[in-house]
């Protein structure tokens, strides 16, 4: 044994350091529902409203449309990373989390109060709309570079599998919470057209919920969690960007990368087309996308845990291929059946959303603890942070492919198609990389570590 790893043994049976890893764990746990809660309000509580910004679109120019709103905060993600990663490394996660998180409090703030086509004209009032999603992307992007690597450097070495995933789930999180507020404001703000209470003033609420959620977790991050001894005891990098893209460090980020870019394309299907296809279902309502969403949550939370907890007994790289095999072979399923039209009724159609959950979260269930065991402390937030939101660029875009594919096959086979490619990069692109259940993180990355 290492005299780190024995330090951290001891360490570990400290109550303050217990105190002080639940804290750190909630905390990145929390930031990251409220993450995904900024990402995905747009795509449940936004959708039904989309005509306040732009009217009279036709069903395809509206999915256009809240492909791009959805795309802006993607795009905005790794100017994000490559900002606060490196100032995460260099001055420290807590410190750096904190400022992100108000930032993108405050700008879903901004949003709530913006102006309709009808006060200043379609066009402004659409850029408006994807400037601020853009800016919200960019604190967005910095906001896991911090609390992510933070957590995992506390967790012991047995669970990072199950605390990545811990952290992870609540990615479900977030867009349940939005589907609760949106199912609420729906029974007292009702939607029916452009002047109806929703359309004009409904949709705020969940942007101004978000944004108090999001001050009060970026106070307890900043008021109440410490940085990890691991960090603490490193060397800091002059330039943990250039540091990070030499070596051992740029292969883990050139893997690191074509996974996450396999996960976006699929997580993109999941998280904005899904919508749309379950809404183009005759008989299928706004209110009904709300409980469906309910719904969804859960299974994509035990997808998570049980992925992250299967990595710690079998290994990252297995759990990774088995999670990334499901997709390839049954989420082309699950979307064709919602994309046809030939299942009927909400329950069968939740079901369906349910099952696509579950056949594409599991691969997430495990990276974070893989991707940040590739990485060593002083450039593990720019490399964690950098990898995953760069990544995003290229399935951002995922409205433009799947119009090039409708030219090719039905259109209703594009979504199973592109989330499918998604697992087929995931799969080749762990082949490539070691196996890092049993990294230690202090020394991780270090010459002949």
């Amino acid at each position: 044994m290492s005299s780190s790893t024995g330090e951290v043994a001891a360490t570990s049976l400290d109550p303050t350091f217990i105190t002080r890893r639940r804290r750190a764990i909630t905390s990145a746990w929390a930031g990251f529902a409220i993450d995904s809660y900024s990402i995905y309000v747009a795509s449940t509580s936004l959708l039904p409203a989309m005509v306040y910004f732009q009217a009279h679109l036709s069903p395809s120019q509206l999915s256009v449309f809240v492909g791009m709103t959805f795309a802006a905060t993607l795009l905005g993600r790794p100017i994000g990373a490559l900002l606060f990663g490196h100032f995460a490394d260099r001055i420290g996660r807590r410190r750096v989390g904190s400022i992100t998180i108000y930032g993108f409090g405050t700008i879903s703030l901004f949003i709530a109060m913006l102006p309709g086509a009808e006060q200043v004209g379609a066009g402004a009032a659409t850029a408006l709309l994807l400037g601020l999603r853009f800016i919200e992307g960019i604190f967005l992007g910095g906001e896991y570079t911090a609390a992510t690597p933070l957590a995992l450097e506390y967790a012991s070495r047995g669970r990072r599998g199950f605390t990545g995933a811990l952290i992870q789930c609540s990615a479900s999180g977030g867009p349940f919470v939005v589907a609760v507020l949106t199912s609420l404001v729906l029974v007292f703000a009702p939607n029916a057209g452009l002047h109806s209470p929703y359309v004009q003033w409904g949709w705020r609420i969940p942007f101004v919920i978000g944004a108090f959620l999001a001050w009060f977790v970026a106070w307890f991050l900043r008021r109440r969690v410490e940085d990890s001894e691991t960090w603490k005891e490193t060397t800091r990098s002059k330039s943990p960007l250039r540091d990070m893209l030499k070596g051992s460090s740029g292969r883990a980020f050139l893997q690191s990368y074509i996974i996450m870019t396999g996960v976006f394309f699929a997580v993109n299907m999941l998280g904005s087309v899904m919508p749309q296809l379950l809404l183009s279902n005759k008989g299928y309502t706004a209110s009904d996308l709300a409980h469906t969403q309910l719904i969804n949550a859960w299974p994509g939370v035990a997808t998570y845990l049980f992925f992250g907890w299967l990595s710690d007994r079998i290994g990252r790289k297995r759990a990774l291929y088995i999670a990334a095999t499901i997709t390839i072979v049954l989420t082309p399923i699950t979307y064709t059946l919602m994309a046809n039209g030939s299942v009927h009724g909400w329950a069968n159609l939740t079901l369906l959303a349910a099952l696509t959950n579950v056949f594409t979260l599991g691969s997430l269930g495990v990276l974070p603890a893989y991707i940040n065991e590739r990485f060593a402390t002083a450039v593990r937030s720019s490399g964690w942070g950098v990898a995953y939101s760069t990544a995003v660029v290229i399935p951002a875009f995922f409205s433009y492919y799947q119009l090039g594919l409708a030219h090719l096959v039905p259109a209703a086979f594009t979504p199973g198609i592109l989330a499918a490619f998604g697992g087929v990069l995931i799969l080749f692109a762990v082949m490539a990389g070691p196996e890092t259940r049993a990294s230690d993180l202090h020394t991780v990355g270090e010459a002949g570590s």
